[in-house]
């Protein structure tokens, strides 16, 4: 039976609504850190569920937004209640419907009064807003102070999907930030993904915030985001939502540990294939060195052409003398694949100036002369796809001229290889 406005109505008068749990896990001290709460609408005729997203539409269309918003708090925080009695070290994820901060509720006390009414400690709950329903940013601002100074804690939800404001994560200063499933979706088959997520963890944990990963699905999901350096994790691979007398904690509990122990072991056989990587790498790269050190430099590009083809995963051969300037061609690897986009991708000639980069500084650091450097990765301008870069210093014997070989690596080979772990 479908639901109108009369319908909503109606389930906001009787209260005809139901709160489920979900579990925030914190896979780092092996436990159930929370529980997010949700809400789902009981028809008054057909007694059927009504999902949330169908009961905030109706709202939206008939200015019955804030007085749902608040029956949908108080009837989640009524039945936490006694799980807050049972686990006093767990907190509460609400939900808020930020869209109404536009209309000045920030000093209503409301929200206040409805904890309190409960019986729970603000301390305890972390409220979800979702900074892009916002358009006033000085009501949001003060929204959070004030709620903050009474001790809530702050998450921000839906972070990386496509409305969120990332500049306004600074200026919010968040106690927690929700990833959006958007980006952790398949986040294991995706680098582009993974160096956003990294990037996401990185200023979470610069402003003191904590990260979760909400809508993991996977065993593959929650390794990735795992080892990408999440601080909690959120979805159905743990737990469906579910009324609070049908959660299983233990069965929960069982998941997080096999979740540990498969990521433990996963952990050790990538630092291991990174590491024989590694080896072979700085080698290969060893082995180009030793070949340039024993012929002019006019022999260069000969030399490179005639290498590469003994080493199908190198991208990119080059060689820079002290100066940082290119001396050879780039000399490309025999299975390349090129962006087509020539105007921003194309190999780098001789006499390119590579000053620039990073790693030259550190090989001509005398400090650094007798070690190969590994870039970390980034996107070629020679070819369009993402790389590291292995230098190495040498010294010619004929011209007693110091120079850098630079070999370029193409690390979808890497990320393949990562994946497979997870399979």
């Amino acid at each position: 039976m479908p639901t109108d406005a009369d319908d909503l109505r109606e389930i906001i008068s009787r209260e005809s609504l139901e709160a489920h749990f979900q579990p925030i896990v914190s896979f780092r001290k092996k436990t159930i850190a929370g529980y997010e709460g949700l809400t789902r609408g009981i028809h008054p005729g057909s007694g059927a569920t009504v999902s949330p997203l169908e009961l905030f539409f109706l709202a939206a269309q008939s200015g019955q937004t804030l007085d749902l918003d608040r029956l949908c708090r108080k009837k989640v925080l009524e039945t936490f209640r006694p799980m807050a009695v049972l686990r006093p070290d767990c907190f509460l994820s609400l939900n808020f419907e930020s869209s109404i901060i536009d209309q000045g509720v920030a000093g209503s006390g409301a929200l206040l009064r409805q904890v309190t009414t409960a019986g729970l400690r603000p301390s305890s709950i972390a409220l979800e807003i979702i900074e892009s329903d916002v358009k006033d940013v000085n009501e949001l601002q003060k929204f959070i102070q004030i709620y903050r100074d009474h001790g809530f804690m702050i998450a921000l939800d839906d972070v990386g999907a496509g409305h969120s404001n990332l500049n306004r994560i600074p200026l919010l200063k968040p106690d927690i930030l929700k990833v959006d499933r958007y980006l952790v979706q398949n986040i294991q088959k995706d680098f582009h993904k993974q160096e956003v997520f990294k990037s996401l963890v990185g200023l979470s944990h610069k402003l003191g915030a904590v990260t979760l990963a909400e809508g993991i699905e996977t065993p593959e999901e929650a390794l990735t985001v795992m080892e990408l350096g999440t601080d909690m994790i959120q979805g159905y691979f743990f737990s469906r939502p579910q009324r609070l007398n049908e959660i299983d904690d233990r069965a929960a509990g069982a998941r997080v540990a096999e979740i540990n122990q498969k990521f433990k072991e996963t952990l050790l056989q990538k630092i291991n294939i990174k590491r024989f990587n590694l080896k072979k790498y700085e080698f290969m790269t060893r082995e180009v060195q030793t070949e340039l050190t024993k012929i002019a430099p006019g022999d260069f590009d000969r030399k490179l052409l005639e290498l590469v083809h003994y080493f199908p995963l190198v991208e990119c051969l080059y060689v820079l003398d002290e100066k940082g300037i290119q001396v050879t061609e780039t000399v490309l690897g025999k299975e390349l694949e090129l962006r087509p986009n020539r105007h921003m991708f194309r190999p780098a000639p001789k006499g390119e100036d590579h000053t620039m980069k990073d790693y030259f500084y550190m090989m001509i650091d005398g400090e650094m002369s007798k070690t190969t450097f590994i870039t970390e990765p980034y996107l070629s301008l020679a070819t369009g796809n993402m790389c590291i870069t292995f230098a190495r210093l040498f010294r010619n014997l004929e011209t007693k001229k110091l120079f850098i070989i630079c070999t370029d690596i193409n690390t979808e080979y890497l990320q393949k290889m990562s994946i497979g772990l997870f399979e």
